[in-house]
Order: structure tokens, then C-alpha cells, then sequence
């Protein structure tokens, strides 16, 4: 049995070159993907935290009012809870009330946006 020169045995260097090539590219593309994966967590989970930062701001301005005495347990300082007047009385009514709608405005000055919103107060006479 005769055997073929090892001269034909192996990979030629334009073959192992075109591989690496084409290994570059694909581990390119993924360390693009993966970067790009990790900032849009990033972004998600930030975007989370203002969430859940805006909706306590929200919860304690419900609850807050001239009435009512609520401790501060706000743990973001940013955001500032405004008081409105309060909102009209139905004009048909059967019997005085002891409480009333007032509209407030949550501001964030940071990202200069405003939430608004009505809320239930408690009146120290009846109307």
C-alpha cells in the first residue's frame, strides 16, 4: 500500500485564513449582541427603579394632605408634591360632607415631567 505525499494532507494556509475570518465575524457579532443586551437591561432595570420611585410619590401623595398627617417616608427627595384646590361640589346634594376631591401635581425636576391627579381629603367641617 502506498501512501500519498504529505504534501496533500492538511489545511492550506488560505483555508485556515478564510476560517479565522469568518470566526472573527461571527464572534464579533456576538459580543455586539451581548452588549447590546446588557445596556438595554441596564436601561430596563433604571427604568424600573423610576417607576417604583414615581408610583411611592404617587401612594404618598394620595395619602398626604393638610387633613391628614402622614410621616414622610419618601426615600427619593426629587420629586415635589403639589396641593390644588380643591375640585367643585356637585351641584345636587342630599347631605353635608365631610370630605372632598382635590387635585395634586407630582414634579420631578430632574427629568421635567409632572404627574397630576385627584385625591379624597378629609374637611375639618362638613360642607
Amino acid at each position: 500500500m502506498t501512501r500519498k505525499p504529505s504534501a496533500e494532507r492538511g489545511f492550506t494556509l488560505l483555508e485556515v485564513i478564510v476560517a479565522l475570518a469568518i470566526t472573527g465575524f461571527v464572534l464579533g457579532g456576538l459580543f455586539t449582541l451581548l452588549g447590546a443586551s446588557k445596556q438595554l437591561s441596564q436601561r430596563s432595570v433604571d427604568s424600573l427603579h423610576e417607576t417604583a420611585d414615581l408610583r411611592a410619590a404617587v401612594n404618598f401623595a394620595l395619602l398626604e394632605n393638610e387633613f391628614n398627617e402622614v410621616e414622610p417616608v419618601l426615600q427619593v427627595e426629587r420629586f415635589d408634591i403639589r396641593a390644588g384646590d380643591l375640585l367643585e361640589e356637585p351641584i345636587r346634594k342630599t347631605a353635608g360632607t365631610t370630605q372632598a376631591l382635590q387635585f395634586f401635581e407630582i414634579i420631578d425636576p430632574e427629568r421635567d415631567q409632572a404627574v397630576s391627579g385627584t385625591r379624597w381629603v378629609r374637611l375639618l367641617l362638613p360642607r
